[in-house]
């Protein structure tokens, strides 16, 4: 291997090394912490799997735009062929050594919990799709986040057109539909793998620096609405800058709504599908990547763009420009998270006493993806970043409930631990103690948002100052 190849693949490795290392800690941390107090991390590790496995495969093309590099990469004295197996290599690397450690830590915990689903091929469904699919859908809308959005929506929205093909073939009322949907979905799944790696390799071999990575989804024409006046109000203006910023958000929840209206056939042409198809797993998921999604968007993807040093100089103070955007997402957050769900799933399915308790999550994870935007420059590796730094969270807080059980104290104790993983048991505990919190969160985000000096002194001081209430929290809650 000649010195142009031999650098590219160091870059390659350098720039999935963040990414990988993120999803590969949060899938470990369950199996270093078995044995201890501290609840499993099971779910956070399959969702690290499920995410970092698109990423990755987003990534690898994506951070050519990310960081501007795609001009001289096109210019490098080799083949493109050559660059392309390059990336190839390294990105099958990487999902490799991911695949295995989610086999060995979350696999044989799914054979135990779920029994014979599901099966190992629909396992490894996110690795392939980062391989294959994740690359062509980055160039070709040329952003990383909607790299990461299609490609997740593809798998159910081939099941959903597979459905309805069965509905329109045997009727209503027999499980003929669902099983000719199941026996068709997975062919296709592997024929689509096929076409995103044939599109992959014809795009990258085509491609072309367009400056594309600065655009996002665009709506048509017909949407928008054409105002004659030149002056428009400031903050009406920013709160709009703030929807265009969450695109993203808004395809995801628009595909959600696709996939939930063909599992609700699903189980309406047979119930058996509800209990053997995880449906609550579907909308957990969706539940658990909204509000991270949003907020991994509204100042990673500001900055990835290079917007934040012409909003600085706008007539407007700063305070208020973060409020329209922490205002923006948190009511987003609560439409698409609480909202919506509610009026889709609607009691019994969601208890009617979960609702408070739900929109109190959905808020906190929302602030908790903010704070981790503010210290990332791009909307993806803030998304990946999320993942290690929620398990380290709980971990924190867990941490802090054993050093109090371990201390002469009452048995009614709030726990750190649940302000974080656990706000059904008690509400109205977890409410008060979580408010201050969440203030901080936005506090240190709007700080970190509006500077450059964002050092690890920076980082320990506020990991210290959160770390410090949460454990203030348990100290009140003890002696009351």
């Amino acid at each position: 291997m000649n010195a142009p190849l031999t650098a590219l693949a160091s870059k390659e490795f350098r720039a999935l090394l963040p990414v990988w290392a993120a999803a590969a800690l949060t899938i470990g941390a369950d199996t270093l912490l078995r044995g201890t107090a501290v609840h499993s991390l099971f779910p956070v590790g399959m969702f690290a799997y499920f995410v970092g496995s698109l990423a990755l495969g987003t990534h690898v093309i994506g951070h050519e735009f990310t960081n501007r590099t795609l001009a001289s990469l096109l210019v490098q004295p080799c083949r493109r062929s050559s660059m392309l197996l390059i990336k190839a290599s390294v990105l099958a690397v990487m999902l490799a050594a991911l695949g295995g450690i989610a086999r060995v830590v979350l696999f044989g915990s799914i054979r135990q919990t779920l029994g014979n689903f599901p099966p190992y091929p629909t396992l490894y469904l996110p690795l392939i799709a980062g391989f294959c699919g994740a690359p062509y859908l980055t160039m070709r809308l040329r952003s990383e986040t909607a790299g990461v959005v299609f490609t997740a929506s593809l798998p159910g929205t081939t099941y959903l057109l597979a459905l309805l093909g069965g509905v329109i073939i045997h009727g209503t009322g027999t499980a003929d539909a669902e099983a000719l949907a199941l026996s068709v979905w997975r062919p296709a799944m592997g024929i689509l793998a096929a076409a995103g790696a044939v599109l992959s390799a014809r795009s990258f071999m085509r491609l072309q620096d367009t400056e594309g990575g600065r655009q996002e989804l665009q709506l048509p024409r017909w949407f928008t609405v054409t105002d004659a006046s030149p002056v428009r109000p400031p903050l009406w203006t920013l709160a709009k800058k703030e929807l265009r910023l969450q695109q993203m958000t808004f395809a995801m929840v628009a595909f959600y709504a696709l996939i939930w209206i063909g599992l609700t056939i699903a189980v309406r042409v047979n119930p058996e599908f509800g209990r053997e198809f995880p449906i609550r797993a579907v909308g957990l998921l969706y539940f658990a990547l909204l509000p991270l999604l949003m907020g991994s968007l509204a100042s990673a993807q500001e900055r990835q763009f290079g917007m934040l040093q012409s909003q600085a100089m706008l007539p407007v103070p700063r305070g208020q420009q973060w409020a329209v955007k922490a205002g923006v997402v948190l009511v987003l957050a609560l439409v698409f998270g609480v909202v919506l769900p509610w009026f889709v799933f609607a009691p019994p399915q969601v208890p009617r006493a979960s609702f408070w308790p739900l929109a109190g999550s959905i808020v906190l994870l929302t602030t908790w993806s903010l704070y981790i935007s503010s210290w990332c420059g791009s909307g993806i590796v803030a998304l990946a970043l999320l993942l290690p730094a929620s398990a380290a969270a709980m971990v924190l807080a867990r941490s802090i409930d054993w050093l109090m059980i371990a201390l002469p104290s009452p048995r009614h104790v709030v726990a750190a631990y649940g302000v974080l993983t656990q706000p059904f048991a008690v509400f109205a505990l977890w409410a008060i103690a979580a408010t201050p919190f969440v203030v901080l969160l936005l506090f240190f985000a709007a700080r970190n948002h509006w500077t450059s000096e964002r050092t690890p002194k920076t980082l320990a001081l506020q990991m210290a100052t959160l770390a410090g209430w949460l454990l203030l929290t348990d100290v009140v809650a003890a002696l009351l």
